[in-house]
């Protein structure tokens, strides 16, 4: 059911809009990793797979010398070539678990709120078949657990964004499973001997009411909700916003923060001598 999800235009520009970014320190955590144990990064190829409309993929390159974004979604590639000005990034369709690229080319592999969405095995098959000796792989996603801060209101709206999230997570079946155990499963399926996985790597973000209802609008949970039962998701997206006007934020740009966790899987791939 995702994978149809993520190739329909409408859900692909909601979720442009109002997914949130990789935060910076997973970001430099990761780019700290691959020249620790691989060197200086701007004569390297990233690949960013499951890289939707590009956001991570547009980060990566300042500093690869090349970044291939791959996305079995048209729709999705669509808005990242369009909103893509670096000269180093080229786009291409492609299966999550047949990345269409040689064998043993890839210095590394990234994949940002994605692969919780693959078939593990596969993928994972895929990596060791792409990835270089002496390559790094990075899996990283934002966790469910949250707290919205605003002045005395921060119980009472974190309250209301967790209920939100513990009604669309009925749906989203298996992805959501391994937001939930924090990428355990997916570290254990890590090929690789030299592996490490971070958890409750802090993230904070400015957020408006509309950008909260947003987020929860972009997450494939709510989506899935959607072409379940159009009537009701739309009315639980209204009484979303109902709840927080409630709470006397009559302003649907009052600035909040958002606090989250994310977690993130480092890998790397021995030399053929190590």
């Amino acid at each position: 059911m995702a994978g149809a999800l993520f190739k329909q235009e409408e859900f692909s520009e909601v979720y442009h809009k109002h997914m949130i970014e990789i935060s910076p320190e997973v970001l430099a955590l990761m780019l700290n990793y691959v020249e620790n144990k691989v060197g200086n990064t701007s004569n390297l190829l990233a690949v960013d797979i499951g890289c939707g409309t590009g956001n991570v993929t547009r980060k990566l390159a300042p500093h690869f010398l090349e970044v291939i974004g791959l996305d079995f979604s048209e729709s999705q590639l669509k808005i990242a070539r369009e909103v893509t000005t670096e000269k180093n990034i080229t786009y291409h369709l492609s299966p999550s678990e047949n990345f269409l690229l040689a064998d043993n080319s890839v210095d590394l592999i990234n994949a940002t709120c994605a692969v919780n969405f693959f078939n593990i095995d596969k993928f994972m098959h895929e990596v060791v078949r792409v990835l270089k000796p002496g390559g790094c792989l990075a899996l990283s996603s934002l966790l469910l657990k949250c707290e919205i801060r605003y002045k005395d209101l921060s119980e009472a709206l974190t309250n209301i964004f967790h209920e939100a999230l513990r009604r669309v997570c009925m749906y989203g079946s298996d992805a959501v499973d391994h937001l939930k155990s924090e990428y355990q499963t997916i570290f254990k399926a890590v090929p690789f001997t030299d592996k490490e996985r971070f958890t409750d790597l802090p993230m904070i973000y400015p957020v408006s009411v509309k950008k909260l209802v947003g987020l929860i609008q972009a997450t494939f949970m709510y989506q899935d909700f959607l072409m379940k039962n159009q009537k009701d998701a739309l009315l639980f997206l209204q009484n979303l916003e109902k709840s927080f006007s409630e709470l006397g934020i009559s302003e649907l740009e009052a600035t909040m923060e958002l606090h989250s966790k994310s977690v993130c899987v480092l890998a790397y791939k021995p030399k053929a001598n190590a």
